[in-house]
């Protein structure tokens, strides 16, 4: 079997390659000569640069593979990662580097030293965004992607200030509770049906995002209609960020966007924008008559209110434009929607898979709030059990974190 699947390789490799060795004139001989010298000449030159010339004031950096010209280390990870890098740390130690394409990583595999980049956060506190990333955050504009430095400082701290503050939470808490009430009913009606945890649980956090963000919910069929379709666009763009792209590995090819992440991103922003564009112009356009502004009569402004007013201030000291504003709520809605959605299903899947767990969760339920009571946010600082199951269905199933850059190096 394997030496008919070496036959079959070989027969398509030289199928695809005959050109290299098939001879039909002098011509082609010349041509063939010209490109495997100047091939073998890149490949030198390559391995001059990269590994024989000075580096002057620069540590030396960790032991690792050395991989192929060119691409690197790449041809040899397979697809579950976390068992390719403890295969290298297991030969090279803790720490290791490694060539992906043009890019050189640095990967940790131990609790101390992750612990210490912790501790040197600003130092380590950039992303490599991919391209999918920019493509749909204006080019780095939001929170998530953009660099460490004044303008992430400034967009976090309009975020944290105007949205998680104590006063928008409180008078968000009534919407909070008749959407998680409503949940609750509708899940108790399909007593004996089938249903889909993620998509209702999507579908409230939906509701209570854009009810703080810009003071309007869905409702009836419009809610199920465009929630699963939001849905739909938020799982594409997860998964266009996660996909493997050749321009995140070579850069220098990110301008033919070859696998075409880049343009399929593109197309997925014009989807949303066509739902922020209008209702930006219609909150501006009610901001222009304030007596119509039912936000400023009742003394209450929702986040894209504030945000407008920031952006219409002369004298403000962090002036921020329409695309910041639209990066910002893409940020809010991808990350405050699917990510709780995801956690929740987790949840119930595990509870299930343990129902030792669950009989306990119920018994704190039955003893902290009652069997005919609703749990309430006040219950859940008593509810010890419970925050522990929600915490360690919070502990990454990846087995390995996130990318980081290092943005600053004190000294070196």
């Amino acid at each position: 079997m394997f030496s008919d699947l070496l036959d079959k390789t070989a027969l398509i490799i030289c199928n695809q390659w005959a050109w290299w060795w098939e001879v039909r004139n002098e011509k082609d001989e010349l041509a063939r000569a010209i490109l495997t010298v100047s091939i073998v000449v890149l490949a030198i030159f390559w391995y001059l640069w990269t590994f024989l010339r000075p580096r002057t004031g620069i540590a030396p950096l960790p032991p690792g593979p050395y991989g192929l010209p060119i691409v690197g280390y790449l041809p040899f990870l397979g697809t579950n990662l976390h068992q390719s890098f403890a295969q290298i740390a297991h030969q090279y130690g803790p720490i290791f580097k490694l060539r992906l394409g043009s890019k050189l990583c640095v990967v940790l595999s131990s609790p101390s030293l992750a612990k210490e980049i912790r501790d040197q956060d600003m130092n380590f506190a950039n992303r490599d965004p991919p391209i999918a990333a920019r493509a749909v955050t204006y080019g780095g504009l939001d929170i998530a992607w953009s660099p460490y430095g004044s303008y992430w400082r400034t967009m976090r701290k309009i975020f944290v200030r105007e949205m998680l503050s104590n006063s928008n939470l409180e008078a968000s808490y009534s919407f909070r509770r008749n959407e998680a009430q409503q949940t609750i009913r509708d899940v108790s009606a399909k007593i004996g049906k089938q249903v889909d945890i993620g998509e209702i649980t999507f579908l409230t956090e939906l509701n209570v995002i854009m009810s703080m963000l810009w003071g309007s919910n869905l409702e009836g069929e419009k809610s199920t209609a465009v929630g699963a379709e939001f849905r739909e666009v938020v799982s594409k763009i997860t998964e266009l960020i996660g996909k493997p792209n050749i321009s995140d590995f070579f850069p220098v090819l990110s301008r033919f966007d070859i696998q075409g992440v880049e343009k399929q991103m593109k197309r997925v922003l014009q989807w949303v924008e066509q739902i922020l564009d209008p209702i930006i112009d219609e909150r501006m356009k009610m901001d222009t008559n304030k007596e119509e502004n039912r936000f400023q009569n009742d003394g209450k402004k929702d986040f894209l209110q504030i945000l407008l007013e920031l952006k219409v201030q002369e004298d403000n000291a962090t002036p921020i434009t329409s695309t910041q504003i639209k990066a910002l709520l893409m940020d809010i809605v991808v990350g405050g929607t699917d990510t709780t959605a995801t956690m929740v299903e987790w949840v119930m899947a595990e509870i299930m898979y343990n129902p030792e767990v669950m009989k306990k969760a119920q018994e704190e339920l039955a003893e902290v709030v009652g069997m005919n009571n609703i749990v309430e946010e006040s219950h859940l600082p008593k509810l010890q059990y419970l925050d522990a199951v929600v915490k360690e269905t919070f502990r990454g199933i990846l087995r390995f974190g996130m990318i980081h850059l290092i943005s600053s190096l004190k000294g070196s």
